[in-house]
């Protein structure tokens, strides 16, 4: 689903919007490649999963559907390239966050976490490899 979603959101741009993203052009293709596998699912799942789901239970929010509401706008935000590109982050989060407390109420915390780290980079390479 979160391949699909990229590329009905590549194929609205290229098509309808043409906005550009250059915020990544400052930095080498091997940069871009590790930040993008490595070091952004692992940041991203820390603050948008694990840390805000903390924060939203200690808030004693219990509505699943609110907390997925809110972890996905909190991780679209972070991705504020173009606005088409928020959109498509907003649904990519969906799944993500949908995921993540699936696994989490399945197994634990831990394992909910590696998972959708996992998950997360598998769908940044896919991007770096087929759709960049």
């Amino acid at each position: 689903m979160k391949i699909i979603n990229g590329y009905i959101f590549n194929y609205l741009n290229v098509v309808f919007f043409k906005l550009n993203n250059d915020q990544f052009d400052k930095i080498s293709e091997n940069e871009f490649f590790y930040i993008a596998i490595f070091f952004a699912p692992l940041i991203e799942t820390l603050i948008f999963q694990l840390f805000l789901y903390r924060f939203l239970k200690l808030l004693k929010i219990k509505n699943t559907y609110i907390i997925i509401l809110i972890m996905s706008l909190a991780f679209s935000q972070a991705h504020w390239y173009h606005w088409l590109y928020v959109v498509a982050a907003f649904v990519n989060a969906l799944l993500l966050n949908t995921f993540y407390l699936k696994v989490y109420k399945l197994k634990n915390e831990f394992i909910a976490v590696l998972l959708t780290i996992i998950l997360h980079s598998s769908y940044n390479l896919y991007g770096c490899l087929f759709v960049r």
